[in-house]
């Protein structure tokens, strides 16, 4: 059965949520699999006896791919074929995954996950276009509602999982376990597929291959390069990457301009930032991720390498903080209806009291920090998070002309992607220069010292993150 978005019968296909069930699969494989890799990074590093730097890569290469082609495959799925090109990046992340959990060569890993991260950019889009298409009107929200809750499951626990499966070492799989578990489900998931009917968008769109690779090499030499000035200082080829990024991602506007005036096929529709509320959106959006990615990411270090817990005992610090952000990512649509977007202000300043709280219980508590009381205030942070972070997209999103919502969209996903690069990269920058030391070698204050930085820069992001949902409160009433 061949559809496209033109089709109005949507619900003439009978086995639309058999689909669904198919098509949610790789969603929770491409979720899951962001956790479940967080977890591992430090035991890699200690195995593998790798720098902190190539950890962090090994860790962001994964969004790193998926940010510079998310609004790419998009394109590639409505040209050539939705279900299509699912295939193709599902393949792909499969396939990686098995090499990932093969090879013991840290660059090999990096560059590996880098092209994972790129099947996960194939996959995404589809899956959502997919739902758009098949659902009629009235059940879409429920498919897009049962999307948005195997998100909230991969992350409450995508931790959990990939803590256990290294604490297990299934056939003294360890760490590799965490990529080897996405084998059978990934072809699980192939099998299945031809369930799914293909679909297509506008056939006379044509790829913009040069603003694709422009995208593509600034995000690259911008990332790259704050993770590799930790171990080779800043010279001169690392402050140089940075500027030649900013001249190629200008370059891409002023490029992606000229030829929407031209009329011809550009990657991005650079007329979505006319919308102001949409620039203030994107703006909280990497604010508030930048602050979460940052958080989990340095919490999960100073967990194994100062406190010494196994990935067990992490994972299960990190239980109450997803058991309270599924509780909110679930009530938050009904909190908005009522209270309004002020529920994004309440969470983005609960998120910034607990790291405070956190900080002060840091000094007085010691090894101590993550008794009943600790996880309390993690769970708490988790009701937070889920109230500034689950409602975010349709507020971004919601005053978006149909006609712009596509390239929207992708740009929502394309920056949330890119502030967990930028979060990891710049939360480790912090790390290291408080540390004062290599992570073997620092002693329990050095740690202190670094992880209370760490968590007073965080505090500060959700406290910027506070002030851009009230700008944005302020301005959709003035709107309004």
């Amino acid at each position: 059965m061949n559809m496209t978005q033109s089709t109005n019968d949507n619900s003439s296909y009978s086995y639309r949520w058999f689909a669904l069930a198919v098509i949610l699969l790789p969603t929770l494989l491409i979720s899951l699999n962001n956790y479940m890799v967080q977890i591992a990074v430090p035991v890699i590093q200690n195995e593998l006896a790798i720098s902190f730097s190539q950890a962090q890569l090994i860790f962001i290469g994964y969004s790193i791919g998926l940010s510079i082609a998310l609004i790419l495959g998009g394109k590639l799925g409505d040209l050539y074929g939705r279900k299509k090109i699912l295939w193709i990046g599902l393949l792909i992340f499969t396939i990686t995954a098995v090499i990932g959990g093969i090879t013991s060569n840290p660059m090999l890993l990096i560059s590996t996950r880098i092209v994972q991260g790129l099947g996960a950019a194939l996959i995404q889009p589809q899956i959502l276009a997919t739902i758009q298409v098949i659902f009629p009107p009235k059940e879409r929200n429920l498919a897009f509602g049962l999307y948005g809750a195997v998100m909230g499951i991969a992350f409450t626990f995508g931790l959990i999982l990939g803590g256990l499966l290294i604490s297990w070492n299934l056939f003294g799989g360890g760490w590799r376990t965490v990529f080897f578990f996405n084998l059978p489900f990934g072809i699980l998931a192939l099998l299945l597929l031809p369930i799914i009917p293909e679909s297509t968008g506008e056939k006379s769109q044509k790829i913009d291959w040069l603003g694709a690779a422009l995208l593509m090499l600034g995000i690259l030499l911008l990332v790259y390069p704050m993770s590799e000035g930790q171990t080779y200082g800043w010279r001169p080829w690392i402050i140089g990457s940075f500027i030649l990024s900013l001249i190629i991602l200008t370059l891409f506007i002023f490029i992606e301009g000229r030829k929407q005036k031209k009329q011809q096929a550009t990657l991005v529709d650079l007329t979505v930032f006319k919308h102001r509320l949409f620039i203030i959106g994107i703006c909280s959006v990497l604010s508030i991720y930048l602050s979460m990615f940052a958080f989990f990411f340095i919490l999960s270090y100073f967990l194994q390498f100062c406190l010494k817990y196994n990935t067990t005992e992490t994972s299960l610090v990190f239980l109450p903080l997803g058991i309270g952000f599924f509780l909110t990512s679930i009530l938050s649509s009904k909190f908005v209806h009522r209270f309004g977007l002020v529920v994004l202000k309440f969470g983005a300043i609960t998120m910034s009291i607990c790291t405070c709280i956190l900080m002060m219980l840091l000094l007085v508590r010691e090894t101590n920090l993550f008794d009943i009381y600790g996880l309390l205030l993690l769970f708490i942070y988790g009701l937070g998070l889920g109230l500034a972070t689950t409602p975010l997209v349709n507020a971004v999103l919601s005053k978006i002309p149909k006609n712009h919502i596509g390239v929207a969209s992708g740009l929502y996903n394309t920056f949330m992607y890119l502030a967990n690069s930028l979060a990891v990269a710049g939360i480790s920058l912090t790390f290291t220069k408080f540390l004062g030391n290599t992570l073997e070698n620092a002693l329990y204050r050095d740690y202190v010292r670094a992880f209370s930085a760490c968590l007073l820069v965080i505090g500060l992001l959700s406290i910027l993150s506070f002030i851009i949902f009230s700008i944005y409160q302020k301005n959709e009433k003035n709107e309004s």
